[in-house]
């Protein structure tokens, strides 16, 4: 499951939000505060003032909270997608990496099996010649030619090995 990174950044925006509604709550109780001072006069006042500036220390600290907060989430949520992102990353290398392993594996076994044919019949040819060494001239030309793909095969097959050895590391 990946994250949502477009509704950790409502939720964010969100939190914002109401930081900056109590921010503004903030404001308002300032501002009927010092309308309470300027237009009201008695003993009361000092008490009520105190108690505003008791609630605006309140509004402060959930703003920084939420702020905070909104932050952790961000960061929360863009780090789990870098995570994701890179694990998902290593999850395409892998399965890059076990195709060319089986792309390798399958040439190196049709080039051995190519090798293996060829020895066969090279070797079906010399045990005719063993029975009767009067077919050389009958087996010459393609004798030699075997022995040509013969070297060629091994050559195929060697490097197909070295192939699969280099893409399994």
């Amino acid at each position: 499951m990946s994250i949502n990174i477009s509704a950790a950044n409502n939720q964010v925006s969100q939190l914002q939000g109401y930081a900056d509604k109590l921010q503004q709550a903030k404001r308002q109780l300032n501002t009927y505060k010092s309308s309470l001072a300027a237009n009201w006069q008695g003993r009361e006042v000092p008490y009520m003032t105190r108690g505003i500036d008791r609630a605006i220390a309140q509004i402060d600290a959930a703003m920084r909270e939420l702020r905070e907060i909104a932050k952790d989430v961000g960061l929360t949520a863009t780090s789990i997608k870098r995570e994701e992102d890179a694990a998902a990353a290593a999850a395409r290398a892998r399965a890059a990496k076990e195709q060319r392993i089986a792309a390798a594996q399958t040439a190196y076994n049709t080039a051995c099996d190519d090798l293996a044919k060829l020895n066969m019949r090279r070797d079906e040819i010399m045990k005719a010649l063993k029975k009767r060494p009067e077919l050389i001239r009958k087996y010459k030309d393609e004798l030699g030619d075997l022995i040509k793909s013969i070297e060629a095969a091994e050559k195929k097959c060697n490097s197909c090995k070295n192939a699969l050895t280099a893409a399994r590391r």
